[in-house]
């Protein structure tokens, strides 16, 4: 089947994606999971919470953006063999990860509102755009896990089986086949901002085949010096501006010529903007997406 995608998750039996590669298989890139989101919540918090993850920085960010390659210390030979994600069915929902890290709920917390739980607002949402941002303008495979779209929130459900967890947010429900795991449509219906913006995102990688079949000399990354930020040009037709700061602006300065806003915090693809030049301004915990005008 020319169509099947075939995968690996390169941690079992030992961590080797690199050798998948090798093998000409993909596997789950949980270097960019960790650098972009985080490891942990609580005490691990990546990129859009405006800080690094152990020992990245904003070079490893650039080389996420190109496809994870081994030529820039990354672990694949394609980066076709790079599936990117923020989600999948092990350990929190991006938007749990979230509402952890932000303190709108704790490990500890049973949700008694879980209409409350499910809806994501002002800066939250603000992260989950970020996110899936960084997500879709990245070489590979872009994977999101369904609910993603709306930030599904998984609470252990009770059941016939006796759990003292019944109602606290759950890390890690893969074996779990009641309502922990089931989709709710309705929280569906509380976040159609967000998944909007989703919807957006994944017609604007269909439109614009450089964000998913650029090589590295197609990529030139601005110095942003110490700010937790990248910004780059693409095949000298996007300007790709992200802010993880979640206080301070970043300036970004645009080429010669005139622009159009294709993306912002707002909304994705949009071809409606008017054209710009000169300095711009991106918001804190938010990303731009710049397309010259022919």
């Amino acid at each position: 089947n020319p169509n099947a995608i075939i995968l690996a998750e390169p941690w079992g039996g030992g961590y080797d994606p690199s050798g998948f590669s090798d093998q000409g298989w993909a596997s789950f890139n949980d270097h960019i999971r960790n650098g972009v989101k985080g490891q942990n919540p609580n005490d691990g918090q990546g990129f859009i919470f405006g800080k690094w993850q152990g020992d990245f920085d904003n070079e490893v960010l650039q080389r996420f953006a190109m496809g994870s390659l081994r030529e820039f210390g990354g672990q694949y030979v394609d980066a076709a063999h790079s599936v990117n994600y923020l989600e999948s069915h092990d350990d929190n929902t991006f938007g749990d990860f979230i509402r952890l890290a932000t303190d709108q709920v704790s490990n500890d917390n049973i949700i008694a509102d879980r209409t409350k739980n499910a809806k994501v607002r002002d800066f939250q949402l603000a992260l989950n755009k970020l996110g899936a941002l960084y997500l879709f303008t990245s070489q590979g495979i872009a994977f999101i896990h369904q609910g993603q779209e709306w930030a599904r929130s998984k609470v252990i459900a009770d059941s016939d089986l006796s759990d003292v967890q019944v109602g606290h947010i759950d890390h890690n429900s893969y074996n779990k086949d009641d309502e922990t795991n089931w989709l709710n449509w309705d929280e569906r219906d509380m976040n159609p901002n967000l998944v909007d913006y989703y919807k957006g995102l994944i017609q604007l990688r269909k439109k614009h085949p450089e964000f998913r079949h650029s090589n590295p000399d197609d990529f030139k990354f601005y110095d942003i010096e110490s700010q937790v930020a990248l910004v780059y040009k693409l095949q000298d037709t996007f300007i790709v501006a992200m802010n993880g700061d979640p206080e301070k602006e970043l300036n970004v300065y645009l080429p010669t010529g005139s622009w159009k806003v294709i993306t912002n915090s707002e909304k994705a693809n949009m071809d409606d903007s008017p054209t710009i030049s000169g300095t711009i301004h991106v918001a804190p915990t938010s990303g731009i997406i710049f397309i010259r005008k022919s």
